[in-house]
């Protein structure tokens, strides 16, 4: 248990230090996002327009609709509490409902434990065949709900590559603590930064909103935090997250969705069980951004409103809905 509360003492330093720079602004403006570090350029990594516009956008049309599907599940008691984020990569328009609600992110920060991995690669690309030894003394998939179809073996040795591997495609908590304990407080710090990822660290749980969270994958997608190829790589191993009950669930098979989820049990403290996903869906008509975060008592229940959200916008873009 040691192992485990020194993990999350050192990401709650990060997330807390990246908290206080970025705590207060405001979603209602347009954000830009630049690389730090340059003193004779200005590297832009991302720019997100006010909610709901983009350049030659108007407002996304079909908002109303996820707002009554959201109302509808917490009236009826399906759900204490729901999140969506939605951005088209197409140029830009995005919407949040409940955007402001502050959920714990769990799994879902073994994302920036694979970026400061696949940023190190960059410099130093042997890093990825560099081997460390998972000796079993705690087993950290054990705390899982979701059990990772494949974990570390006690004994065996892993590259860091395959360690990424299973923290990403079967989100095991054995692998991100080898990873994590290998990494540098302030190489996450620099994810946590350079990726425009807010937070409301003030109830000691890594606590973000789920726009606070989306800066990964709009920075991811743009290719402008890694390099495209180690972009390319993280959203590869994305797509084969083994989580077939969220997103993938609400779109056509064969569709790829590259995507993480994360699953937080407080049901000791009085029924809160938190169920999350965010992922980039590969539509034939444009590409884009989903993120549903849930409060609950009932994962299973949790886990089909973000499938009935995810098959609603797929559906809306399919037919076109957002007018170019």
């Amino acid at each position: 248990m040691l192992y485990l509360c020194a993990s999350v003492c050192l990401i709650t330093i990060g997330w807390y230090a990246h908290g206080r720079y970025l705590g207060l602004r405001s979603p209602l403006r347009e954000r830009r996002v630049k690389a730090s570090g340059f003193h004779f350029t200005s590297p832009l990594l991302d720019v997100e327009l006010p909610e709901g516009l983009s350049i030659q956008s108007e407002p996304l049309p079909f908002k109303y609709k996820v707002v009554d599907l959201v109302k509808r599940k917490i009236d009826g008691a399906v759900v204490q509490n729901v999140a969506v984020y939605y951005r088209d990569l197409g140029d830009g328009p995005w919407f949040g409902i409940n955007d402001n609600l502050e959920f714990n992110p769990a799994s879902m920060m073994k994302v920036p434990v694979m970026v400061a991995w696949l940023k190190r690669a960059e410099k130093a690309p042997a890093i990825l065949n560099k081997t460390f030894q998972f000796d079993g003394a705690v087993d950290m998939s054990a705390i899982q709900g979701y059990k990772p179809r494949q974990t570390l073996e006690a004994g065996r040795t892993y590259t860091v590559e395959k360690l990424i591997e299973y923290m990403m495609s079967f989100s095991d908590n054995n692998a991100t603590s080898v990873l994590f304990n290998n990494l540098r407080t302030e190489e996450l710090n620099s994810v946590l930064d350079g990726m425009d990822i807010t937070n409301r660290p003030g109830d000691g749980n890594n606590s973000t909103t789920i726009h606070g969270y989306s800066g990964f994958f709009r920075i991811l997608y743009n290719a402008s935090f890694l390099s495209r190829e180690m972009s390319e790589r993280a959203l590869y191993l994305m797509s084969h997250e083994d989580f077939p009950e969220g997103i993938s669930a609400g779109v056509p098979k064969g569709t790829t969705v590259s995507a993480k989820f994360g699953e937080f049990d407080g049901g000791i403290h009085g029924g809160n069980k938190q169920l999350h996903e965010f992922g980039i869906v590969y539509h034939p008509k444009g590409n884009y951004i989903l993120g549903v975060m849930t409060q609950g008592n009932d994962f299973r229940k949790q886990s089909e409103v973000i499938r009935e959200i995810s098959a609603l916008i797929y559906r809306e873009v399919d037919t076109g809905a957002i007018i170019k």
